[in-house]
């Protein structure tokens, strides 16, 4: 099966069935086919390139736009809109994208640097409605390339195939007993692999239905799962806490929520244990990231280990290793190593990249340190990689480094994330200035706002004479932290 072999199965058995609503409105799963078929005869007359990016908020545009892509052949690429300019450029040419969906809200972070501008409000006249030039696809073609933030400043596109996204979906829905009854409700932004999989492509897969937000807002989150009757909500835990904080001082029926899920970002303790508390369903943790297509393990209901990120879905496997890249026994830290159908076909023009994260025989280097425990719970015990989460988006510290190392008075910098109670991590940066130069807290941040997305600016700034380097002059962020 693929995406499209899929999406146009639920289009034809649940026809008059609410696929998709949001703010503007409602559509059917016929409408859903239609509109998609709509826009993948616009892409085929005339759009010559293979990567088409989508440049668009949580709504039936973004839905349309990924699976009109997917029929006319071509491979969806969901843009982060939180990035810098700068980055956002980057993506664009990194992906050799000339034509994007778009709307008219975000169409001016693009300026002219692209081909064709294909705007949601525009109506697409002249397109024929011609089913004859679907393309279905097959299992091991791309079906996206999304991309993820790294090590390094500069975002990775990650490839992932129909089977990737089929095979982590089948996991998910035999886990969870997904069916066309549930009501989702999506409010993580579908750019993110997590949103992506759960929020677009399950309820598509099962014929369910799928509220959309915009933007995240406790209020209106908590009045749509009333006003919806919402089954199942997937979201971050810094969400979470904001939910937490809404639903004491408001009241609202909750009652038909069955399942709570939280991935993105460690969660709290005493997020997990207010929750119950106040909500009717336990809140689960879950584990993933996008080189394995969004879920690697999750709790379940009926088999949850607070604290833990779960047992691995049925589909895939998990090892820990060590240093030498042998398997751990039960109870022993090491890497968290991936292996099954979900996992990427590799980085996007990086071979090099590619050749490091997976191995010979298929095995996916997470960078992530954990254990498995005597039931086969999986437990995070740290980070190999120095990404920072910041509301479950990853933050390379390097990029912050080199932003305030620009500044004139700087002489280095080192950026470490920092546990935060509303957004889980937060950035923390290590000045040490020139000599004989002054600086103030003030001058550093008002920097710092000019040249970054206000989620990466740190929050906390520390002036030192001198940072701690060890033997080979890198700096000991480990000592800093």
């Amino acid at each position: 099966m693929t995406l499209v072999k899929t999406f146009l199965h639920t289009c034809k058995k649940y026809s008059q069935k609410t696929a998709v609503t949001d703010h503007s409105g409602a559509f059917t799963y016929e409408d859903l086919h239609q509109e998609s078929i709509r826009c993948a005869s616009r892409l085929l007359s005339g759009v010559t390139g293979r990567n088409i990016g989508i440049l668009l908020p949580n709504g039936k545009e973004f839905v349309v736009a990924f699976y009109g892509t997917l029929m006319a052949g071509k491979t969806p690429v969901p843009l982060n809109y939180l990035l810098s300019p700068a980055q956002l450029l980057y993506v664009i040419r990194d992906a050799g994208i000339d034509t994007i969906f778009t709307n008219n809200l975000f169409s001016p972070m693009l300026g002219n640097q692209i081909k064709n501008t294909l705007l949601t409000e525009e109506k697409q006249s002249g397109a024929s409605c011609n089913e004859g030039n679907i393309k279905q696809g097959d299992e091991e073609e791309q079906a996206a390339l999304l991309y993820t933030s790294g090590t390094n400043a500069n975002p990775k596109g990650v490839i992932l195939t129909h089977k990737n996204f089929m095979s982590n979906l089948d996991g998910c829905i035999h886990a969870f007993h997904f069916t066309e009854k549930d009501t989702l409700l999506g409010i993580l932004p579908l750019f993110h692999t997590y949103a992506l999989t759960t929020t677009l492509i399950l309820p598509i897969c099962v014929g369910a239905t799928v509220i959309y937000l915009a933007r995240f807002s406790g209020p209106k989150v908590l009045e749509m799962i009333e006003k919806y009757k919402v089954t199942s909500l997937f979201a971050i835990p810094s969400m979470y806490r904001v939910l937490l904080r809404t639903a004491e001082s408001t009241k609202h029926d909750l009652s038909t929520l069955r399942l709570c899920t939280s991935g993105g970002e460690p969660l709290p303790g005493d997020v997990l244990d207010t929750f119950s508390k106040i909500f009717p369903v336990p809140l689960i943790e879950g584990y993933g990231l996008t080189e394995a297509t969004a879920i690697v393990s999750v709790n379940l209901p009926e088999k949850c280990k607070p604290g833990s990120i779960g047992p691995p879905l049925d589909n895939l496997e998990v090892k820990i290793v060590n240093e030498n890249g042998l398997s751990q026994p039960v109870n022993k830290e090491g890497e968290i190593w991936v292996k099954g159908p979900n996992i990427m076909r590799g980085y996007y023009n990086l071979p090099k990249e590619t050749a490091e994260t997976i191995t010979s025989d298929r095995w996916l280097k997470t960078g992530d340190y954990g254990k498995l425990d005597e039931e086969g719970f999986l437990w995070i015990t740290g980070r190999k990689k120095e990404l920072i989460i910041i509301s479950g988006e990853n933050v390379s510290p390097n990029e912050i480094e080199q932003v305030i190392s620009g500044h004139e008075k700087v002489f280095e910098v080192a950026v470490v994330g920092v546990a935060d109670k509303v957004r889980g991590e937060v950035a923390r940066a290590f000045v040490a200035l020139h000599e004989h130069a002054t600086c103030t807290e003030e001058e550093i941040k008002e920097y710092c706002e000019q040249r970054l997305p206000h989620y990466k600016v740190p929050k906390y700034f520390e002036f030192r004479k001198e940072l701690p380097h060890g033997p080979t002059g890198k700096i000991l962020k480990r000592a800093l932290k």
